[in-house]
């Protein structure tokens, strides 16, 4: 196993040498986590930061710590993907390869936060590591229904840790966007159920965002294929660029559409848009009482975050 694993398997609490060499400036940053103690010392012992480090420097750390344990966390689920095809478990099989496909979307949702952070956009960052933080939880959850052997057992648990990583970088994050350099203000996070309530303004992913009342469609999918149509929704997806910097709309005429549509990630800036409530409707029948079929890959329709 490689050798970062000790990163991940700390200690809960610190002891009291600990307490006494550790740096204030991470300390104060890790007020802003649901987990201080692991952050503080999962940062400290990370090597990462320069001498009275800022804040945004913990935060790089600390989503530093969480990608390098991510690629462990994939190794040891490829392991349990090799073994199951040593000793057929077509559930496990199927639990693992979802597993990594979502750690595959989280280590790249990591990699676009780890680039935005520098450039001033803690908005986007935020976004990214919430969808990379999901991933890590769907992958785990898709195991504890294979959890049959050691090793899915070891699996879950570094899966554990690496979602308090992942939670502490987040957490970080928000704290930073939201009162910046002042980490004396940082705290736990909170929500509308503390009776917090942030602020909607900002550019960031998924903000701002409003389709026009008269937009013209790039592909239309229809029940009777007539020239032209597209007859099914995944085909019109398949038919759209990748890595577009414009909206591309797929208008979805009224029908009952029975199929499972899935979103590629290259498939950006992408709209569908349908004849009303009630009126396009897309239905799947995948659940997780067919062999081989994880809550993860459930889903009617799933756009890549």
């Amino acid at each position: 196993m490689p050798s970062l694993l000790f990163l991940f398997f700390l200690p809960l609490h610190f002891s009291y040498a600990a307490h006494q060499t550790l740096r204030p400036e991470i300390a104060a940053a890790c007020t802003a986590t649901r987990f201080p103690d692991q952050c503080a010392s999962s940062i400290s012992q990370s090597n990462r930061l320069p001498q009275n480090p800022t804040p945004l420097q913990i935060i790089q750390a600390a989503v530093w710590l969480s990608s390098e344990n991510l690629k462990t966390a994939k190794s040891m689920v490829k392991a349990i993907l090799d073994s199951s095809k040593e000793s057929p478990n077509r559930n496990r099989t199927a639990a693992a390869l979802s597993c990594l496909e979502a750690l595959g979307y989280s280590e790249y949702r990591i990699s676009l936060s780890n680039d935005a952070i520098p450039l001033g956009r803690t908005k986007d960052a935020r976004a990214w590591l919430s969808a990379s933080l999901l991933y890590q939880t769907g992958c785990r959850s898709g195991l504890m229904y294979v959890n049959d052997t050691l090793e899915v057992d070891q699996t879950m648990s570094f899966l554990d840790n690496l979602t308090v990583l992942s939670s502490n970088a987040l957490s970080m994050a928000v704290a930073y966007d939201i009162f910046g350099n002042e980490t004396v203000v940082w705290g736990p996070p909170r929500t509308e159920r503390d009776g917090f309530w942030e602020g909607s303004s900002g550019t960031a992913v998924g903000t701002g965002m409003r389709i026009p009342a008269k937009t013209e469609a790039n592909a239309t999918v229809c029940k009777e294929g007539s020239e032209g149509c597209y007859t099914t929704v995944q085909a019109a997806v398949e038919a759209a660029p990748g890595n577009s910097a414009v909206r591309f709309v797929i208008h979805i005429k009224e029908g009952v559409y029975e199929e499972s549509v899935r979103v590629g990630l290259k498939k950006k800036n992408l709209v569908f848009l349908g004849d009303g409530m009630g009126k396009t409707v897309i239905t799947g029948s995948l659940n997780v009482g067919q062999p081989g079929i994880s809550t993860y890959n459930s889903a009617t329709v799933v756009g890549k975050l």
